[in-house]
């Protein structure tokens, strides 16, 4: 499966995209747009933040989200549904969107 993630790929699928996982320092395309995290905020004892890039039909969004903000992209709305490894010591942190159904 490709999963548009740079530097990753394998074979294609036609599924729908449910759920788009990003790592530090990638990009994820998919057929609605491109996604990409620019900051993760996460002070002691507040809310994270995650500043969101979204490239969708010829036009750039920012997002600036905490876990359950819903944005649109195009006529779909998604989610960041939750942080993976927010504190790991090695930074491999992955924040993942979620389709709103």
């Amino acid at each position: 499966m490709d999963d548009g993630t740079t530097g990753r790929r394998d074979e294609v699928t036609e599924m729908a995209t449910q759920e788009i996982a990003l790592a530090p320092n990638t990009q994820a395309n998919r057929p609605i747009g491109s996604f990409s995290v620019t900051h993760v905020h996460a002070p002691p004892g507040q809310a994270t933040t995650v500043r969101l890039a979204v490239e969708s039909a010829g036009e750039e969004a920012r997002h600036s989200l905490t876990a359950g903000d819903v944005f649109p992209v195009q006529e779909q709305q998604w989610k960041l549904d939750r942080i993976e490894n927010l504190y790991s010591p090695t930074g491999d942190w992955t924040v993942v969107l979620s389709r709103v159904e």
